[in-house]
């Protein structure tokens, strides 16, 4: 195994990770670099199918997009989004603002949540995303579905919140595919 030269953290911004080794994530979290292993393949199969689904649906999804936070060393990498504003000069964008996506969606990673409930949600929230899914596996840990939760953006005294509007098998979900309306 090779050795791994990282920049010095301190010196590390958004635009640095796309220069970083595959095939791991990264996320820069108030200035800390997080590596996310790769996923399990129940985590890829549910995440092509809400792609597949949500990009049947017309709607501009693409697959670990970076969201830009406010300031140059805060970024996060769900897993899918949903863009309704792609800025002109593509070629040189590997992160986003916030304010492009109308919709994330986190999938639980098998073993342990990544703040998928907790930290992901209050980031997305601040951020103004308007539309927030969770994909987790079902109680009998079903291979071939999954729970969806869906959480639509509040402001509770002020301050922005996601409040849980359904919760759905991803399986119910597909068969509605063609009227899902986001954001």
């Amino acid at each position: 195994m090779s050795g791994l030269s990282l920049p010095p953290i301190e010196d590390l911004e958004i635009d640095d990770l796309a220069a970083l080794p595959k095939p791991y994530r990264y996320e820069l979290r108030e200035g800390n670099l997080v590596i996310a292993a790769p996923s399990s393949f129940w985590h890829k199969v549910m995440a092509r199918r809400v792609l597949l689904m949500l990009h049947a649906s017309g709607l501009n999804v693409f697959q670990d997009p970076g969201v830009r936070g406010d300031r140059p060393r805060d970024n996060r990498v769900p897993d899918l989004g949903v863009v309704s504003r792609l800025p002109a000069g593509l070629a040189t964008y590997s992160n986003l603002p916030a304010s492009s996506f109308s919709l994330v969606v986190e999938i639980v990673s098998e073993g342990a949540a990544n703040g998928e409930y907790t930290d992901k949600a209050a980031w997305y929230g601040e951020h103004g995303i308007p539309e927030y899914w969770i994909v987790d596996r079902t109680p009998d840990r079903a291979d071939d579905d999954a729970f969806v939760f869906v959480h639509r953006l509040l402001l509770a005294g002020g301050e922005p919140i996601y409040g849980r509007e359904r919760n759905v098998l991803l399986s119910e979900l597909e068969a509605e595919y063609p009227d899902i309306a986001v954001g």
